[in-house]
C-alpha cells in the first residue's frame, strides 16, 4: 500500500495531539510531594492537594457560565496562584462587559497568626472585618461596595491561615446575585487531611495546574531542543515504557515493530508524495522534524507488505508545546466548550506537514484518564488504493494529553470503527505527574 495513502491518514495524531477514552488503570495514591499549587478539578468542585480544602464550584442553572480564569505573579515568589474562575456579562445599558471573579491565592505567612489573616482580609485600606467560621476553621471576611465606570463592584474577601500560609479567597462582581452564589460556594468549603486529596476529589476529578509565568531562564531554551534529548523509551515483551514521559502501554500481541529506517523511509516518501506539497508544507515538515519526534511506529502486517486490506497500525509521537505558542492545551475540564477549540489549534500548529487531516471531518471528545485531560480526534475516510478498485475505509483517532512538559500522543488506524476501538482499549498506565 502507498505510503502517501499512509501518512495521509496518520495525520490525525500529530496534527491533532488530543487524547481520549485508552483503557484506564486504577490511579494512583495521592502523591506525598506536593506543592500549594497542587490540585485536582471536576465539574462540581476544585480540591487542594497541598492544603487539604475542596471548593464547591457554581451551578450555572439560571446564571452567565463561569469559565476557569488563569493569573500568575511575576517577581513574587512568596505568594502562589491557585485557582480562578470568571464570568463576563454584558451590563445591557451602554453595553459595557461586566466581569466577576473569584481568585484563591496562598502567601507564605510569617508567624502563622490569625493576626496575618485578619490584616489580609482588611487590605491595604483597612476594611472591617468579622470573624467566621468554615468548616470548623477560623476565617476573617471583609465585604465593601465600590463605585466604578461600569457601575457598582461587590467585592469580598475570605482569609485564614493554613500550613504556614494565609489562605485567601477574593470575590469581585458588578452582579450581586453572582457574587451572593461565590460566597456560598467559599462557605461551604470543607477541610480534610491533605494526604486524602485525591480520595475527596472524586472519580471524575482531573490533575490540576495553575498557569505559571515563564521563567528568564525557560525562555532562553531553544524551542524544539529538548526534543532531541528526548529518551525513546524501551519495549518489553509487550509492553512499550517511557520513564521520560511517565506511561507505559501495552503493544498488541505479535505485532510489527518498524525499525527507524522504516520509519523514516515512509515518513520521506509520504511528504514527498503528500497532496498539495508547498513551499508553506515544506517549512511545516522541518518543524515537525525539528519540534516533535515518533517514538513507536508498529503495525499489524510489516509496513509496505502487498496486502489488499488496511495495514492497521499504532504510534506515539511527542512534541514540545514551545514550539506552538499559539496552540494551548486544557488545563481542567471546566471550559469543556474550549476544548474543541483547543484542538483545532493544536491541529493548527501542524499545519503543512504531510500529518494533517481534514478537521471538519473530525470529532472530538474529553475524558479523564488517572487524572489526566486528554483529548480525543477521530475521523474516517476513504481512500483509492494501487491494489483495489474499492475505495478504502479508514478509521482513525489521534489521542493526547500533556505530561512531563511535552504533549504525548496515541496514533491509532484501522480499516473498520470495531478495530479501531479494540486498539483504543490496550492498557495504558500514566505514571502520577507528582511523582
Amino acid at each position: 500500500m502507498h505510503c502517501t495513502f499512509r501518512f495521509t491518514t496518520i495525520s490525525l495524531l500529530i496534527s491533532c495531539l488530543t487524547a481520549g477514552s485508552l483503557a484506564q488503570s486504577p490511579p494512583s495514591d495521592n502523591p506525598p510531594r506536593v506543592s500549594p499549587e497542587s490540585g485536582f478539578v471536576s465539574t462540581s468542585k476544585y480540591t487542594n492537594a497541598f492544603f487539604g480544602f475542596s471548593l464547591p464550584l457554581p451551578k450555572t442553572s439560571g446564571f452567565p457560565s463561569f469559565s476557569e480564569f488563569k493569573q500568575s505573579f511575576q517577581g513574587d515568589s512568596s505568594r502562589d496562584f491557585l485557582f480562578g474562575l470568571q464570568s463576563l456579562s454584558t451590563n445591557y445599558v451602554g453595553s459595557k462587559m461586566r466581569l466577576t471573579l473569584l481568585t484563591v491565592t496562598a502567601e507564605r505567612s510569617a508567624s502563622n497568626s490569625q493576626d496575618e489573616a485578619r490584616k489580609a482580609a482588611s487590605g491595604p485600606k483597612g476594611r472591617s472585618v468579622t470573624q467566621i467560621k468554615i468548616d470548623g476553621k477560623e476565617f476573617w471576611k471583609s465585604e465593601v461596595q465600590e463605585k466604578a465606570p461600569a457601575g457598582k463592584i461587590r467585592s469580598v474577601v475570605y482569609a485564614t491561615t493554613l500550613n504556614g500560609y494565609v489562605l485567601r479567597f477574593d470575590i469581585g462582581s458588578f452582579d450581586w446575585k453572582l457574587t451572593g452564589q461565590l460566597q456560598h460556594c467559599v462557605e461551604a468549603i470543607t477541610f480534610f487531611d491533605p494526604l486524602k486529596a485525591k480520595e475527596m476529589a472524586g472519580s471524575d476529578s482531573l490533575i490540576y495546574r495553575p498557569a505559571v509565568s515563564q521563567s528568564a531562564n525557560s525562555a532562553a531554551i531553544a524551542p524544539g531542543s529538548r526534543i532531541g534529548l528526548l529518551n525513546e523509551g524501551v519495549i518489553s515483551g509487550n509492553t512499550y515504557t517511557n520513564d521520560a514521559l511517565g506511561f507505559e502501554y501495552e503493544l498488541p500481541a505479535a505485532w510489527v515493530i518498524n525499525d527507524k529506517a522504516t520509519l523514516e523511509s515512509t515518513m520521506k516518501t509520504g511528504h514527498q508524495f503528500a497532496e498539495g506539497y508547498t513551499r508553506s508544507a515544506a517549512h511545516g515538515h522541518e518543524l515537525f522534524e525539528e519540534c516533535a519526534r515518533v517514538l513507536l511506529f508498529v503495525t499489524k502486517h510489516p509496513e509496505g507488505a502487498k496486502i489488499e486490506e488496511l495495514n492497521p497500525l499504532v504510534y506515539v509521537i511527542a512534541a514540545d508545546p514551545a514550539c506552538f505558542p499559539n496552540a494551548q492545551f486544557p488545563a481542567s475540564v471546566i471550559d469543556r466548550a474550549d476544548m474543541r477549540q483547543a484542538a483545532r489549534q493544536l491541529t493548527g500548529s501542524f499545519a503543512g506537514t504531510p500529518f494533517v487531516a481534514k478537521w471538519e471531518d473530525s470529532s472530538v471528545n474529553a475524558s479523564a484518564v488517572q487524572g489526566h485531560l486528554m483529548l480525543d480526534v477521530s475521523g474516517s475516510l476513504a481512500v483509492d488504493s494501487l491494489s483495489r478498485k474499492l475505495p478504502l475505509n479508514v478509521f482513525t483517532s489521534c489521542v493526547f494529553t500533556e505530561t512531563k512538559g511535552y504533549w504525548v500522543a496515541w496514533g491509532f488506524e484501522s480499516g473498520s470503527l470495531e478495530g479501531l476501538q479494540k486498539l483504543k482499549k490496550a492498557r495504558l498506565v500514566l505514571f502520577h505527574p507528582y511523582r
